[in-house]
């Protein structure tokens, strides 16, 4: 099940519960075998948990997972690659600060995802950035018990790459930003300082198993003008 699916049960029940929180309590009251004090509690419990608890995890999977990303899938999920297959802009934002313009817009994409012992299937991710095009590949987290719940990895944003394939070569986008080694302006720098991104994004896709070890050469003795 997607995260976009999820969102749709939890608010369902969430509204049949806004109308049915009265009816619901008062019959767990009037379980007969029940002290007085415990069938109070319980009601209080259950309809807690069946009214606010999907309408607060429904304002999560909305203000931190389609917004930023799945932070647990990116700490402890299954991670791949996918190839992405579409990119629609929906009519959802996710409002953030006190003007309507400052509400990112969230996008569907279509994903072919692969993950190890795995074979390759489709499933869709929705999250507020629209940075990656048709045909890129980018890397992703799964859900271990639920390989349809996806999550782009937003961190490589501007990182997206075209998977490799006859007539192209693989389009590595990151930029080595600089650090305590970088060169003063004006200095020289070596060729493997100057494109640290790049390998550093080679090696990421070779040991994916996107770059076989011929291309993984190749590329790396491109970079380094060998």
């Amino acid at each position: 099940m997607t995260v976009g699916k999820i969102s749709i049960v939890c608010w369902t029940i969430f509204v049949v519960m806004s109308a049915a929180f009265l009816p619901v309590a008062a019959a767990i009251y009037a379980l007969s075998g029940l002290p007085h004090g415990a069938a109070i509690a319980l009601a209080v419990v259950v309809v807690a948990v069946l009214w606010w608890g999907p309408f607060v995890y429904a304002m999560y999977l909305s203000q931190v997972v389609v917004r930023k990303g799945d932070p647990r899938l990116l700490k402890r999920g299954i991670r791949g690659t996918a190839e992405v297959l579409s990119r629609k802009a929906t009519n959802e934002v996710i409002q953030q600060g006190e003007f309507a313009w400052e509400a990112p817009r969230v996008y569907k994409y279509r994903l072919r995802v692969s993950i190890p012992g795995k074979a390759p299937y489709e499933t869709d991710s929705r999250i507020c950035t629209s940075g990656y095009s048709e045909g890129s590949t980018v890397t992703v987290a799964v859900a271990p018990h639920n390989h349809k719940r996806v999550t782009i990895d937003p961190g490589q944003s501007g990182h997206a790459i075209q998977r490799p394939g006859a007539g192209h070569r693989v389009v590595v986008t990151s930029t080595y930003t600089g650090g305590d080694d970088s060169p003063a302006q004006g200095g020289s720098t070596s060729p493997a300082a100057a494109h640290f991104g790049e390998l550093e994004k080679l090696g990421q896709l070779h040991s994916q198993g996107i770059l076989t070890d011929e291309e993984f050469a190749a590329e790396k003795a491109r970079l380094l003008g060998g």
